[in-house]
């Protein structure tokens, strides 16, 4: 029987470049994601809420997954995604040469989500897909080489949880950015990382 919608936080995590230098490499990076994944989701977020619900849905170069309500979106976004996740990359990068090193362009949503193994459903799983393929997202990684991660959120998670200044949210910058991929036509909010927060937008 198919699911019922249920309230999710849904991530997009998508390989920089990931067929550049040939499919060695791709396979290589493939695992890397896979393992920056596994390790983030297995020593952050399940240490501290064992029982949420985790849906993780490799597509090649990109990874989706579906954060059970139970993990609160400001600490998803603030101690998860800013910080958690990025010591899990910075892990298996350390080890990686140049060519090998792992860059990722993610996004993030949250709304009413639906599991069909294999299959994922929902608005913010269409969203994170057209998010993470965003032109201002891209531009971010390509002038920013040194950054292994760029991110952007969507409107409706930025005005739900990072308005609200939990987690010290308030203190970050996001750029209001327009784009269009695809019949997505909108516009999300891209994680600014070293912007003084005088400069953050309300």
């Amino acid at each position: 029987m198919d699911s019922l919608p249920l309230p999710r936080s849904v991530l997009r995590v998508d390989i920089v470049r990931s067929s550049a230098n040939g499919p060695d490499r791709q396979t290589f990076l493939d695992g890397q994601l896979k393992s920056v994944v596994e390790r983030a989701v297995g020593t952050a977020l399940h240490r501290l809420f064992p029982k949420t619900d985790v849906h993780i849905r490799p597509d090649g170069d990109s990874m989706t997954v579906l954060i059970g309500p139970e993990v609160p979106k400001a600490w998803l976004l603030a101690d998860f995604l800013l910080h958690e996740f990025p010591i899990a990359l910075h892990d298996v990068n350390r080890r990686a040469d140049d060519k090998h090193r792992l860059q990722l362009r993610g996004a993030l949503d949250h709304g009413e989500t639906t599991v069909n193994a294999p299959h994922l459903g929902g608005p913010a799983v269409v969203a994170t897909a057209r998010l993470v393929d965003a032109r201002p997202l891209r531009e971010f990684v390509e002038q920013n080489p040194a950054q292994n991660l760029g991110l952007i959120i969507s409107d409706r998670f930025y005005q739900d949880v990072v308005t609200g200044g939990e987690r010290g949210l308030d203190r970050l910058v996001f750029d209001r950015v327009e784009f269009e991929v695809k019949d997505f036509r909108h516009f999300g909010w891209l994680f600014r990382p070293d912007a003084s927060p005088e400069r953050r937008v309300a």
